[in-house]
């Protein structure tokens, strides 16, 4: 319960970055961030997994505690409303802002979620270190807290991989689809260096098309256009389409 305590409390202190972090995200582009600030996003993400990794040190340091010093375990009925009280609660929780975090594709929601459904996992542990310590085994009550870190440990550790996908610029779509929904435009005659970057729900693609060489300049630029809001209107993550104009040469192929 001491292990499940200081990931409740590890809770309480990701909510609250998680939701500074999405504060400063939501402010729009300025002259010393014309990018945005998504990142202050990411940056809450990242975070959360530094107060995972932090709250499984405290549980594997408690535990360790108490195998070296053998402290006997007392169990109520208290005990079990407790965690059964709180197995609800995080159940409901974890469904709720799992579905939120898909439908806005939150990077901190998602976060938060994983962390949240780690909590479940970390209840039944303590339950069922209640039930071993009734029935006179005690000494499996700080053998599941080091379980319970792990499980702390690998939700951090998924945050963490995922907030790096972010940080160094993993690319997020697949260029063939982009390709293959850009080559559908009649005045595109080929499309390549295609790149993709951000988060989950903020995505910036850039890419080279080719029109044919005799077009207006104004012709090609309404091409740029359509080739921008085609790839927004179909994949509603990404924010900006940056569309480099190239003359068209013979035999080039997409890429």
């Amino acid at each position: 319960m001491q292990a499940d305590g200081i990931h409740s409390f590890l809770d309480a202190t990701s909510n609250v970055t998680g939701l500074i972090g999405v504060w400063f995200a939501s402010h729009p582009p300025d002259k010393e961030h014309p990018y945005g600030h998504q990142k202050f996003e990411t940056f809450a993400a990242f975070c959360i997994s530094v107060f995972l990794f932090l709250g499984c040190y405290k549980v594997l340091e408690s535990s360790y505690s108490r195998l070296q010093d053998g402290d006997s375990l007392e169990v109520t009925s208290t005990s079990f409303t407790i965690m059964l009280v709180t197995l609800a609660m995080n159940l409901f929780i974890t469904r709720y802002e799992k579905a939120e975090g898909d439908r806005l594709k939150s990077e901190v929601l998602i976060a938060d979620s994983a962390h949240t459904r780690s909590d479940i996992y970390v209840s039944l542990s303590v339950i069922g270190s209640l039930i071993a310590g009734k029935m006179g085994y005690a000494i499996l009550d700080p053998i599941i807290a080091i379980l319970i870190a792990g499980i702390i440990g690998k939700v951090g550790w998924d945050i963490l991989l995922e907030s790096s996908k972010v940080l160094t610029d993993v690319s997020r779509i697949d260029p063939r689809e982009i390709i293959e929904l850009v080559m559908q435009i009649p005045e595109v005659e080929a499309c390549h260096a295609v790149r993709t970057r951000g988060s989950m729900n903020h995505v910036h693609v850039d890419l080279h098309i080719h029109v044919a060489p005799e077009m207006s300049l104004e012709a090609a630029h309404e091409v740029a256009h359509v080739v921008e809001e085609k790839l927004m209107g179909v994949f509603s993550e990404v924010a900006e389409v940056i569309v480099h104009l190239e003359p068209h040469i013979s035999g080039l192929k997409n890429d």
